[in-house]
């Protein structure tokens, strides 16, 4: 079962909307680290396949973050 963010025992939908970006940023930063060894190491094509994952992610990144802050102004 998922922990979800709480303040005062009551879900807080801000802090989960938080610690959800940031986890996307970690994934999208942990596909460029990847992409960039593996393509070191000499395998380009999967090396650049997670260096695509990275920039998917960040546009993730960016339409979650829009989305939560149009939810927390309304």
């Amino acid at each position: 079962m998922a922990r979800h963010e709480t303040r005062g025992g009551v879900f807080s939908r801000s802090d989960t909307f938080a610690k959800m970006i940031e986890h996307l940023r970690l994934a999208a930063e942990a596909s460029y680290m990847i992409g960039h060894h593996m393509k070191e190491d000499g395998d380009n094509m999967r090396g650049q396949g997670f260096l695509a994952i990275g920039q998917m992610l960040e546009e993730v990144v960016k339409s979650a973050t829009k989305l939560a802050i149009k939810r927390m102004s309304q």
